[in-house]
């Protein structure tokens, strides 16, 4: 279904009465297990970080989704943290791919001898599918290369490790997505590269377990991942 965005900026413009509402509403419908006030007030008002950005997505002038992107300071790296919900209905894999990544480039346009890494406790083997697929540095990834352990151990300290992989990389989330149990046994039987191995990693995803995943946000990580949606295979 046709969708139209607004993007917000904290300390610019933010957040009614209205939109809180109705983020309390989507939240509440997107996540089993969650208490949508202290999940609101956590992600979206807390002062833990230095800056906010957030793009609310509408139909017929609803709310049916939104991605808010978080900016903080974590000792000499900067840590980017999303979270995303839509109703079922609007729902696609790639639906905040190219926002969260522009959001990461402005940072990383602004302090390039930074450390910067866009970390994300994903509980949908979907968004995992679309950020794996076209991103060319992703950990945990399923081609065997570098899983950057020691980037788990330090953003992810109360994490443990997959069983298929002995890295840190899952984390409990205190919410779970509210997926049927169709559509959790399709994931589980999925031929999809990125899916079955996010399965793999995380069987425990309907129940509350989440993947935690870390992204470089370096020149490296634009130039290869620039030529990887050029490459015709990937599209």
């Amino acid at each position: 279904m046709k969708t139209s965005f607004i993007d917000y900026t904290q300390n610019k413009n933010w957040l009614n009465d209205a939109h809180k509402q109705a983020l309390l509403k989507l939240i509440s419908a997107s996540f089993n297990d969650v208490d949508a006030e202290y999940y609101f007030n956590k992600y979206f008002v807390a002062n833990d970080v230095f800056a906010r950005k957030l793009r609310l997505y509408f139909a017929q002038n609803e709310v049916v989704g939104y991605c808010l992107i978080n900016f903080s300071q974590s000792g000499k790296n900067v840590l980017i943290r999303a979270s995303a919900a839509f109703y079922p209905q609007y729902r696609k894999g790639g639906n905040t791919f190219m926002y969260s990544m522009k959001q990461a480039f402005i940072c990383w346009l602004k302090s390039p001898r930074q450390n910067i890494y866009y970390a994300d406790t994903m509980l949908s083997p979907a968004m995992y599918r679309a950020m794996a697929k076209k991103l060319a540095i992703i950990w945990p990834n399923a081609n065997g290369k570098e899983q950057a352990k020691h980037l788990f151990e330090l953003f992810n300290k109360d994490g443990f490790d997959s069983p298929a992989l002995k890295v840190p990389c899952l984390v409990t989330a205190g919410r779970a997505s509210n997926y049927s149990e169709q559509e959790v046994a399709n994931f589980k039987k999925s031929d999809k590269e990125e899916i079955n191995f996010y399965c793999q990693l995380n069987p425990e995803f309907d129940k509350g377990t989440a993947l935690f995943v870390i992204i470089p946000v370096t020149l490296k990580q634009f130039f290869l991942t620039g030529i990887k949606l050029l490459t015709p295979f990937y599209r």
